[in-house]
């Protein structure tokens, strides 16, 4: 007479266990991902300037190539001048190195800023 009394108490059982245990590995899984994030925030930045990316467009010059312009323009914050060249002609949407007088080009470039 009590099996299906206990049978629905099981049925009961099984599921709060399954809850629990759900809760449970959620709260694995976020702690390990707040644990391995590497995301640290500095509230402080003890009166240090950061730099700032910034684009500006330049005429090409006669006698300029993209060389001559990632000399110019580029700065540490680049790890090679290749590096430079490269997002120049990616930002520019260039096939390849050629550039001609007149033509106006989209340059990257740092500025330090103060942060407030």
């Amino acid at each position: 007479m009590n099996r299906p009394h206990t049978a629905r108490r099981r049925k009961k059982q099984l599921s709060v266990c399954r809850v629990i245990f759900t809760l449970i590995v959620c709260i694995l899984v976020l702690g390990c991902s707040v644990l391995l994030t590497d995301d640290s925030v500095d509230a402080h930045n003890d009166g240090e300037s950061a730099a700032h990316k910034y684009y500006t467009s330049i005429t090409v010059a006669p006698g300029d190539s993209l060389w001559s312009i990632a000399a110019r323009y580029m700065d540490d914050n680049y790890e090679s001048i290749h590096d430079y060249i490269d997002e120049l002609r990616e930002i520019n949407d260039l096939d390849s190195n050629r550039i001609q007088a007149g033509q106006y080009l989209t340059i990257s470039y740092y500025e330090l800023c103060d942060d407030l």
